[in-house]
């Protein structure tokens, strides 16, 4: 940083005080000579008494003191108190100058309360932080919102993120009353840490420590720990390592909070804390990027889509609400009206080919070409109490086994191309 503009400053303001007459400042003049007796302060500093006003000027620092009346206070006797206010044009040089300010105060003028009233470094240090912290925050955000959203389904937030963030958030839905009515704003409802988290602390399915603990009791062959292991290993799991683990992104995001936490609580900065954001932000920023660029690159394999499957349905069996969970891959993501808790059956992969298989066989009585996956997964299946979420989920596995072939149809019915499913023969 360097010196503001023409008649711009920085200000730097402490009240200090004598509550037990340890010091022997009892007046601004004396108060200036203790200021003055240390050249660890000053670099060409002299003493200005005009009309009872007393300062100290230096090269880009200026000081002036006011005595403090203490004689009408209720509950303390205070043998002297001043206010002490420096300015300057060099934010380099009250940067510097603050902390050995306030310590010699302290330790050679034996000063015992102190309190700054204004720092204008602290602020400027903030007004320059949050900006880089805001933006990783909200890149953060978005990666989470399209990794998750694009690879799970509509209901990631309950499969990705751990049970004491969703509570809350909870509490916190009465926070944004405008776009909340018309938009998702579950993820910005997050604190910085718990964000953060969703990253470096979760595994798909074992997010939640009873879920692993669950795993482990249910645990009773060399097989079935050599499958858990082998879930725990998965490309999901690896693509995280690699991507955010392996590079220290949840170091990195844990030093951020911490300066992320001071802005927030508008505490008192350094310049350090400065330069050390702008190299998290630098870092975290290319961390998460990188990742984002390899969103398309990722793919469950058919074993984990299988174990996800298996999950989702446990879940709908015990009568737990999906809120439109439709998909691992690239299938339309578009709402359909009823409600998906009507649904609880699951739909097994022999039932699914008989459906499918009457569906196709009806497409010439209907003059049709082509059976419409939506329609298939909505309408047929779930007109016979299927949930949508493992059924889609079932299509998607079906397709990777090359079971079945979902494809593009051009219909002048839509305006754009309609996914639709048949049998690999």
């Amino acid at each position: 940083m360097t010196k503001k503009k023409s008649n711009e400053c920085y200000f730097f303001e402490v009240l200090i005080l004598d509550p037990s007459g340890k010091s022997e400042i009892l007046s601004p003049k004396s108060l200036v000579y203790g200021l003055m007796s240390t050249e660890k302060l000053w670099s060409n500093a002299k003493s200005i008494e005009k009309n009872d006003e007393f300062a100290i000027e230096d090269t880009d620092i200026e000081l002036k003191i006011k005595p403090v009346d203490t004689s009408s206070t209720l509950y303390d006797l205070i043998e002297a108190g001043f206010l002490i206010k420096v300015k300057s044009s060099d934010f380099d040089k009250l940067e510097r100058f603050r902390y050995m300010f306030v310590i010699h105060l302290r330790n050679r003028l034996s000063f015992e309360h102190i309190r700054i009233l204004t720092d204008d470094i602290s602020t400027e240090i903030s007004n320059k932080a949050y900006p880089l912290i805001n933006e990783l925050e909200n890149l953060l955000r978005r990666y989470i919102s399209k990794f998750f959203t694009q690879k799970i389904g509509l209901d990631w937030w309950q499969k990705a993120v751990p049970d004491k963030v969703i509570e809350k958030t909870k509490m916190r839905t009465g926070n944004e009353n405008v776009f909340s009515n018309i938009v998702q704003t579950d993820l910005t409802l997050i604190d910085f840490d718990d964000l953060g988290e969703i990253i470096y602390k979760h595994k798909l399915g074992f997010n939640r420590p009873q879920n692993l603990a669950d795993s482990l009791a249910d645990v009773t062959t060399l097989e079935e720990l050599e499958k858990l292991k082998a879930d725990l290993d998965s490309n999901y799991n690896r693509f995280f390592k690699e991507n955010f683990k392996d590079k220290g992104f949840d170091k990195k995001w844990k030093q951020l909070f911490k300066v992320r936490n001071k802005v927030a609580h508008n505490n008192l900065f350094i310049k350090d804390d400065l330069e050390s954001t702008i190299e998290l932000h630098k870092e975290l920023k290319e961390i998460i990027l990188n990742a984002e660029s390899k969103i398309d690159e990722f793919k469950f394999s058919v074993e984990e889509q299988v174990a996800i499957r298996e999950k989702i349905s446990d879940k709908v069996e015990s009568n737990e609400s999906l809120s439109s969970p439709k998909v691992l891959g690239k299938i339309d993501l578009s709402e359909y009206e009823r409600d998906e808790s009507d649904f609880f059956d699951i739909i097994t992969e022999e039932e699914f080919f008989k459906e499918l298989e009457r569906a196709e066989n009806s497409l010439r009585y209907n003059n049709l070409t082509y059976v419409g996956l939506k329609s298939f997964i909505t309408k047929l299946l779930g007109s016979k109490g299927y949930a949508f979420g493992p059924s889609y989920a079932l299509a998607n596995i079906l397709k990777e086994q090359e079971k079945v072939e979902i494809y593009d149809v051009d219909d002048p019915a839509s305006y754009w191309p309609v996914k639709a499913i048949k049998k690999i023969k």
